[in-house]
């Protein structure tokens, strides 16, 4: 059986073995760029555990207040395991997470011979908004995809907010 938490710093050993093995030496978060994540940024890694507490896939999110957005920065699954809906489930729980806490929307990029990957994207709500060429590296193109949690009435209302909180002379910000 399978469950899901959240990383912890003693994980990092495991995440960064699991994230050599599936993805190519450029692309791959070396340690130290794992270690930010884990222990300094704004975000979660959530992971994918078998009943031996071995690693099987991860997910790690990155708050981005000023963009009102949620950065999928990683997203890795074992081939042991692949098929069988865990990538699926990870970004369910941040996708109603995300709506729970009120965020704008979610943001990822895919490289653009993922097509297993975008499909399920796509099948989430997730759509294109800009293509990167060579962003994986020459002639590694990809695509940034954003989920809107909210509508566009919301999204619109906020930056109005935003932009006159901005430009109000003594205007302050107060926060919940």
């Amino acid at each position: 059986m399978l469950t899901v938490r959240a990383a912890r710093t003693d994980d990092l050993g495991a995440i960064v073995k699991l994230e050599r093995y599936c993805f190519p030496p450029e692309v791959a978060f070396g340690r130290s760029r794992w270690h930010y994540l884990l222990t300094h940024a704004k975000g979660r890694t959530l992971l994918v555990l078998d009943e031996k507490d071995q690693l099987m896939g991860y997910l790690s999110l990155l708050e981005h207040r000023g963009w009102d957005r949620l950065v999928i920065q990683t997203l890795a699954i074992r081939w042991t395991i692949r098929r069988q809906g865990w990538a699926r489930r990870l970004l369910e729980q941040v996708i109603r997470e995300g709506r729970e806490a009120g965020w704008g929307a979610i943001r990822l990029e895919v490289g653009d011979a993922n097509e297993e990957a975008q499909a399920l994207y796509q099948r989430l709500g997730f759509r294109p908004q800009q293509r990167l060429p060579d962003y994986y590296g020459r002639d590694q193109h990809a695509h940034r995809l954003v989920l809107p949690l909210v509508s566009d009435e919301v999204r619109t209302l906020r930056r109005q907010r935003r932009s006159a909180m901005h430009t109000q002379p003594g205007a302050t910000k107060s926060t919940p």
